[in-house]
């Protein structure tokens, strides 16, 4: 299945929402800013235009006009002021208000210049009108500069500016003057169609810085957590530049300790780092990478076996500075000394690897990875771009009850931890994977999606499923021991009560066997277990349990049988299979067995009851000279 063309950008979806609101943030602190020097602009440039009409038009009108222009002057320096003490980024809803604010007092500001035109004056050519049209298109296009962030505001402003010159102007009946307004129609298109370009460039250069914030930050996440220490180096005096916490943390020193310091430092003596210096700088200026194995030195000054990478930012220019990377392998070359096996081998075993980082949407479908390749193969993730976790095929080791509770883990936003499954790599090879994950929230608490890891878990899964079977086996025989046996002898108890059938126990003891072990040794006795065990395996169903208790007891269970004469007729089978000549080496053995048989619900409705009956029977078949068979009869031997 191919993932939507929608996910394979290369912005992630839950990136590109939070941008656009940084960057409405970020035009709005912009028009702010602007705000002061604008409003004091507005009170010059009225009052100089009313010095010039002061013998044209009413003092009174002309005054009130002033006084208008002046209040809007002082209400956009106090909307400046109080932005700046209460406004909230991380309320889109504060955000919205503030934005209409700005808007109305500026589109206020461009009404109050347009009916400028409107105010009488003895103007019989329509000089003044005409000298005072173009006073009002210098403000226009001075204003497109200022409010450049706001495409909304800067054509309110232009609008309600050019409204009242417009009409004025048809309301003359001669054509110049309608020449005029057709000129300042069309200049006011002019000027909106070049403050776009200019507005799309500014919110372009916002939008590109968020990008580049977002990618550091994801580059800073994987800096820091990664396993090995990394340091960014440069010529002095500035020596380290940069360094991540594991590296300090590897020297011993804190981390605000760390820029500036000279490098030798590190190193048993000053000697050492010229040598390190001289031998990685024609590799390092042929633009490969440098690695070497050498003993470095903590601040309290010990030493440790480290593993150092360096290469150069820019081989071309290596003033630009050095990365280097520091692994502690003190532990993995004393253990090469002690066991002396093959050093590629151990450095595959001990070597760390990255996990895989993720991203989802809101709807939960994969929008982007990143790791170590070979991790992103094995899963692939080329091929869950656009997918939820449930939707990608071939994921298995997951019960329906894990899924929805996975699921409604997602849809309640809460983090999580630890959610495994299996997939099969593109190689056909199983690999578990454990799967953290963390909600993400725009600046209003708005869900946008997850982010997570993604490690590979193999190497435990397998680790301890083989802890469970030693757990509940026998490691002579590879049956299962009593407490599996017990568990077994439940569940068929439990299920034969809810069908109403029977079900049966055959204690199995082994005759002639302690000789064995005494004349020929206990390796040849473990020969006769093993050959007896797997002869008991054959004699029984697939769904009937055989155990060992240890020594030489056995335990057969009947899971089902419809009669006693059923467990006989199995006892019957086992005795002639045991009798059969046994081959330990050089010597062919013989042993017999003694079965005690327990029946459910007759004999017992738990498992000690029915365990401790069919060993009275045995017992009692043992009394009377061992290889009997013989049913519990409520009697205890003596």
């Amino acid at each position: 299945m191919n993932p939507p063309k929608e996910q394979t950008s290369a912005r992630p979806a839950l990136f590109d929402r939070a941008a656009r609101f940084r960057t409405r943030i970020d035009c709005l602190r912009h028009l702010v800013s602007v705000a002061r020097p604008a409003s004091i602009s507005v009170a010059i440039g009225a009052l100089l235009l009313a010095l010039w009409l002061y013998h044209l038009a009413p003092p009174a009108l002309l005054g009130l006009w002033l006084f208008a222009m002046f209040g809007l002057a002082a209400l956009r320096l106090l909307f400046a002021r109080r932005f700046a003490q209460h406004f909230d980024e991380t309320r889109e809803s504060q955000v919205a208000r503030w934005e209409n604010g700005h808007m109305a007092l500026t589109g206020l500001t461009g009404l109050i210049w347009g009916l400028s035109v409107w105010m009488p004056m003895n103007d019989p050519d329509h000089s003044n009108l005409l000298a005072l049209t173009v006073i009002l298109c210098g403000i226009l296009l001075i204003n497109s500069s200022a409010l450049v962030a706001s495409l909304k505001t800067f054509a309110g402003f232009t609008a309600l500016l050019s409204l009242p010159l417009i009409v004025r102007l048809l309301t003359i009946g001669s054509s110049q003057p309608l020449m005029i307004g057709f000129g300042v129609l069309v200049m006011s298109i002019m000027v909106i169609s070049a403050f776009r370009m200019h507005h799309d460039t500014l919110v372009a250069a916002f939008n590109s810085r968020h990008q580049s914030d977002h990618l550091l930050q994801q580059q800073r996440v994987i800096f820091e957590s990664v396993g090995e220490g990394i340091v960014f180096l440069q010529p002095k005096p500035r020596y380290v530049a940069e360094c991540n916490h594991r590296f300090a943390e590897l020297f011993g020193y804190p981390l605000d300790a760390m820029p500036g310091m000279e490098p030798w430092r590190w190193h048993p003596d000053r000697a050492q780092w010229k040598t390190l210096v001289i031998n990685s700088l024609s590799v390092i200026a042929e633009g490969r990478p440098y690695y070497e194995e050498l003993q470095l030195q903590r601040a309290d000054g010990s030493l440790f076996w480290g593993k150092v990478t360096g290469m150069a930012v820019d081989a071309n220019n290596l003033s630009a500075g050095t990365v280097w990377i520091v692994s502690d392998i003190s532990e993995k070359r004393a253990t090469q000394a002690a066991l002396r096996i093959n050093e590629e081998r151990f450095r595959d075993l001990v070597r760390l690897s990255s996990d895989l980082y993720w991203e989802q949407d809101e709807h939960f479908r994969f929008t982007h990875f990143d790791g170590q390749e070979l991790i992103k193969h094995n899963l692939p993730v080329t091929q869950s771009i656009g997918l939820t976790r449930w939707e990608i095929s071939g994921v298995l080791g997951v019960p329906e009850w894990r899924w929805k509770e996975h699921i409604s883990t997602l849809e309640r936003h809460e983090p999580f931890r630890d959610f495994i499954y299996q997939k099969t790599t593109p190689e056909g090879d199983p690999h578990w994977y454990s799967i953290n994950g963390k909600p993400l929230f725009d600046a209003e608490g708005l869900f946008i999606g997850y982010h997570g890891t993604a490690s590979d878990i193999t190497s435990r899964i397998e680790s301890e499923a083989r802890f469970r079977h030693l757990a509940y086996h026998d490691p002579l025989t590879q049956l299962p021991n009593r407490r599996l046996l017990e568990d077994r002898l439940e569940q068929s108890i439990r299920n034969a009560h809810r069908n109403g059938h029977q079900l049966a126990l055959l204690l199995i003891d082994l005759d002639k066997f302690k000789p064995i072990n005494d004349q020929h040794g206990h390796a040849s006795g473990d020969r006769v277990l093993e050959t007896v065990a797997a002869r008991l395996r054959a004699c029984v169903r697939d769904t009937d349990t055989v155990a060992r208790l240890g020594g030489d007891e056995f335990v057969v269970l009947l899971s089902s049988i419809e009669a006693a004469k059923d467990a006989f007729a199995v006892a019957e089978k086992i005795h002639a299979s045991i009798t059969e000549p046994i081959s330990a080496g050089e010597h062919c053995h013989r042993v017999a067995s003694s079965i005690g048989i327990s029946l459910y619900p007759e004999h017992g409705d738990n498992v000690g009851a029915l365990l401790h009956r069919a060993d009275d029977a045995m017992y009692n078949g043992k009394q009377s000279g061992g290889e009997t068979t013989r049913i519990y009869d409520g009697q205890r031997a003596n």
